[in-house]
């Protein structure tokens, strides 16, 4: 049982570390701009240097409201990045699993 948690830990790791790498950047800049993509690291950044979870709505706000990205491009990014990967340290409040 240990083994599983250790590996979901490094699993979940390896994901915030790619998250937050250049190659994520390059992966995405063509469809959702390099500006986007740095903002939704900085806000991430932000939160694991708090040592945080980060809210979805939290994140969802800043990226529409704060850098004025439309509704449609923040939702298309979650949905094309699989935003629930990252919980729990992103997470909703109606999170169902």
């Amino acid at each position: 049982m240990d083994d599983n948690v250790d590996i979901e830990i490094v699993d979940f790791m390896d994901l915030i570390n790619h998250t937050l790498s250049n190659d994520f950047v390059n992966k995405w800049k063509f469809k959702y701009s390099e500006k986007f993509i740095k903002h939704f690291q900085l806000k991430l950044l932000e939160y694991l240097n708090k040592q945080r979870p980060l809210k979805l709505n939290t994140l969802y706000l800043y990226l529409t409201k704060k850098c004025r990205y439309s509704k449609e491009v923040v939702d298309n990014f979650f949905e094309t990045i699989d935003i629930d990967l990252y919980y729990p340290f992103i997470f909703s409040k109606t999170k169902t699993s």
